[in-house]
């Protein structure tokens, strides 16, 4: 099964890399996937996020983390407490969009000022976009702006203060598998509804609207139905840590049960802030695509010991190995190139440059190249180490491009 365009900033498998080494031992090709998916080809952009504070005054209730988080059977809040507090801040969005007719999903007010954050696929294209309110109240909405890189889109709403109920952002790094979730919003339009679960996984890619990935999403197995979209996940706390925005498709793979993804509450810090402040988003960009093994794990893939990988393929003993540098990319400018494959053990590897070292940050597998990549705004300098098989290492600058508008 190939999935198509999946060359975002982290497009490889939504799986932890504890995960991958289960996975190993039944393929025997590329390993990617997008929502558990597999396919036979995987190819990754380095840069999508790239997101940064943004500038001006923006007063977001933010709540820190706190570490392990009681759960309702301790001294944390109960399900029905968490819903009595947080559902009022919840609404519905309702949107017009031509042709295609009303569709619509959720969101969660941010500030007293009338911000509403949801999905940004919900108002994709939409004529028209109303909030409608827990008590039941509508109220005619702007999109102030739109984020399809990070699905987020924020809306303002003309509305008394009384309606308008907040919701706190909470620290979504600090979250660990196992905490209990709540997830709030209009699956199905049947109208408010709450669902509970646990955090099931934590650092997953999943694809944007714009074919790129958002890297570091929160997997849950809450409940989460169409018309979710875009309404929050909420800690034991009342704490926003994400929003939902997707579930699993597992396709001719199986069936996909208890498999959602949200947007962690800190990218969605700051975008929103971004939104607020310039209407837009920037994101970097260095243009590679990056096998979706790096040599440690091929040498843990295939047996092959690293002295091994060195003597037959002149590979370095760590890195993320490129398959391919966009013409005319960052990387490209600055000499970085992919390379012709080569079987290793029944795998097509592509023997190009190899990212060793970004900073000072040591390169394992092309997750780490996201990681530094993701923390940069455009215009900002990246060094790297940089290995061509059989040459000796080089150190490479180059500058972060604006992140193109689709893959």
């Amino acid at each position: 099964m190939r999935v198509a365009d999946i060359i975002g900033a982290a497009g490889r498998e939504a799986l932890s890399r504890k995960e991958r080494g289960i996975l190993r031992t039944a393929v025997t090709a590329f390993v990617s996937a997008v929502l558990g998916g597999l396919i036979t080809a995987a190819a990754i952009f380095a840069g999508v996020v790239g997101l940064g504070e943004g500038g001006g005054d923006v007063t977001i209730r933010e709540v820190p983390g706190g570490g392990n988080i009681e759960t309702r059977f301790g001294q944390g809040l109960s399900v029905q407490e968490i819903y009595e507090e947080s559902g009022p801040g919840v609404v519905s969005v309702d949107v017009a969009s031509g042709e295609l007719g009303p569709g619509g999903g959720s969101g969660f007010v941010l500030d007293e000022e009338g911000h509403v954050v949801t999905n940004q696929h919900v108002v994709d294209g939409a004529g028209e976009v109303s909030v409608r309110f827990a008590n039941g109240v509508r109220r005619p909405a702007e999109v102030v702006g739109e984020d399809p890189s990070t699905d987020i889109a924020l809306l303002k709403v003309e509305a008394p203060k009384s309606m308008l109920h907040p919701l706190a952002l909470g620290d979504s790094e600090s979250v660990e598998v196992g905490d209990p979730v709540v997830a709030i919003g209009n699956p199905l339009n049947v109208g408010l509804s709450v669902t509970t679960g646990i955090v099931s996984g934590l650092d997953r890619p999943i694809k944007a609207p714009n074919n790129y990935t958002i890297d570091g999403a929160i997997q849950t197995d809450a409940a989460i139905s169409s018309g979710n979209s875009g309404g929050p996940l909420l800690d034991a706390r009342g704490a926003v840590i994400g929003v939902n925005s997707q579930v699993a498709s597992a396709g001719a793979q199986g069936v996909a049960q208890g498999v959602g993804f949200a947007v962690p509450s800190d990218t969605v810090k700051s975008v929103v802030r971004q939104l607020i402040t310039e209407g837009e988003v920037e994101h970097g960009y260095i243009g590679v695509r990056m096998f979706t093994l790096g040599v440690d794990e091929i040498s843990a893939y295939t047996g092959l010991s690293k002295e091994e990988l060195a003597d037959r393929y002149d590979l370095p003993p760590n890195g993320a190995i490129v398959s391919e540098a966009v013409r005319g990319g960052p990387a490209y400018r600055a000499g970085i190139r992919g390379g012709p494959e080569k079987e290793v053990r029944g795998i097509p590897v592509p023997m190009g440059d190899v990212i060793t070292r970004v900073g000072e940050k040591k390169v394992v597998s092309p997750d780490d190249v996201i990681e530094v990549v993701n923390s940069r705004r455009p215009g900002e300098t990246m060094r790297l180490r940089v290995v061509t098989p059989g040459e000796e290492p080089r150190e490479v600058r180059l500058v972060v491009a604006p992140q193109p508008d689709e893959v």
